[in-house]
């Protein structure tokens, strides 16, 4: 039944596939690349807090700016762009530099993901959302399944450095920005006479409760750098990181897949649900667990929740929206996931040091089963009608 689905959803996922071939050959090897600059817990936690943040608050923005000139194409492929031109800057060992470069490309994240969704959401009729956001997270998901295996191909058979490595992993994202996008098909929106505001006070009610539920699901998880750090502690070798990275995004890929057939035939709240009550099993685990194996099976049940959860979360934002703000729609919802992550990570970071991983990560998973709870107080997505939609 995927192979009924557009062009766009298939082009739109080569994007992020090859972006995050790139960006996977690199991120789990940044805490090793930060520790061996004197650099833990408290500068991964500044720094992943900080670039993930601006990353949602310029979705935001750009959700409401493509909504306003009907640019979703032109902006998602300036995002792509940017994040692929200042990615080889982070081979260069200087702190401050290391930081403008990840919240560059966390930037280039944020200008291009509400307007890639509100794009893919033109390419096709709503029932089959949830299967087109799976199609778009298992590719995405694929490709940051191949970067940590040829990380780790470079660093044991060639036994090149880490700088050349990212300098190596940048070529991928940099080459499919100049070969894919002239395939894409745009979809040129009517100009309305009042074009979407920036409005907290003008959203829908099951908006607003949809945007607080995603910022406490958010406010209770921190970056998954931090799973690769406990794993570091409990004697994972440096070469067997990326593998680390390899399984829990191959997990990822598997529950994304099937996770936006869950969403369109079952429910997506109920999905979501499921997803963030096993990312509190996860947590529980971290906390107690002294063992280096059942990390690895920990790590793989990271990854399924995280799959799990992802088409549903973004189907259900697009559905409460209609056709004339729905990439609005959708940047408050990355908006609420970012202002929720800033505090995650840099709270978690500093409890790390100050109390102990074990206490930090048992208190995350107390915090996770908040938003379980009031999904009750959410309509379901059946009940919602959207407005002015395909």
């Amino acid at each position: 039944m995927f192979r009924r689905l557009p062009r766009n959803v298939y082009l739109l996922g080569l994007l992020s596939f090859f972006n995050d071939i790139s960006s996977d050959m690199i991120t789990p090897l940044l805490p090793a690349f930060l520790a061996s600059m004197g650099l833990g817990a408290e500068f991964l936690g500044l720094m992943e807090g900080v670039a993930n943040s601006l990353s949602n608050l310029t979705k935001l923005f750009s959700g409401w700016y493509a909504d306003k000139l009907g640019k979703n194409k032109t902006l998602t492929v300036l995002g792509y762009a940017l994040a692929a031109c200042v990615r080889p800057f982070l081979a260069i060992p200087i702190p401050g530099i290391i930081l403008a470069t990840r919240f560059l490309d966390r930037i280039g994240k944020g200008i291009r993901t509400a307007p890639r969704d509100t794009l893919l959401t033109a390419s096709l009729e709503q029932k089959s959302w949830g299967r087109a956001f799976g199609v778009q997270r298992a590719m995405d998901h694929a490709g940051a399944l191949l970067g940590p295996p040829i990380a780790t191909l470079l660093l044991t058979v060639f036994a090149i450095k880490l700088p050349h490595l990212f300098l190596i992993a940048s070529v991928p994202a940099l080459l499919a920005i100049f070969f894919i996008p002239r395939f894409v098909q745009d979809f040129k929106k009517e100009k309305v006479e009042s074009p979407p505001k920036l409005s907290w006070r003008k959203l829908s009610k099951p908006l607003k409760i949809y945007i607080l539920i995603i910022f406490l699901a958010a406010l209770s998880t921190p970056s998954e750098l931090f799973l690769i750090l406990r794993m570091k502690d409990l004697g994972l070798p440096l070469a067997q990181t990326p593998f680390a990275w390899f399984l829990l995004t191959l997990c990822a890929l598997l529950a994304a897949f099937f996770g936006g057939i869950i969403a369109d035939h079952w429910s997506r709240r109920k999905t979501m649900g499921l997803g963030w009550a096993l990312f509190a099993f996860v947590y529980v685990g971290f906390a107690y667990n002294q063992r280096l194996s059942l990390a690895w099976l920990l790590v793989a049940f990271y990854g399924i929740q995280n799959g799990l959860v992802e088409a549903s979360e973004r189907t259900f934002a697009a559905k409460i929206a209609g056709e004339a703000n729905r990439g609005t729609t959708l940047g408050w919802y990355y908006f609420a996931y970012g202002l929720g992550l800033l505090p995650a990570s840099l709270l978690f970071g500093f409890l790390w040091k100050a109390w102990s991983p074990s206490h930090t990560f048992m208190l995350y998973a107390l915090l996770s089963l908040l938003p379980v709870l009031l999904l009750f107080f959410l309509p379901s997505d059946r009940q919602i009608k959207t407005p002015a939609s395909k």
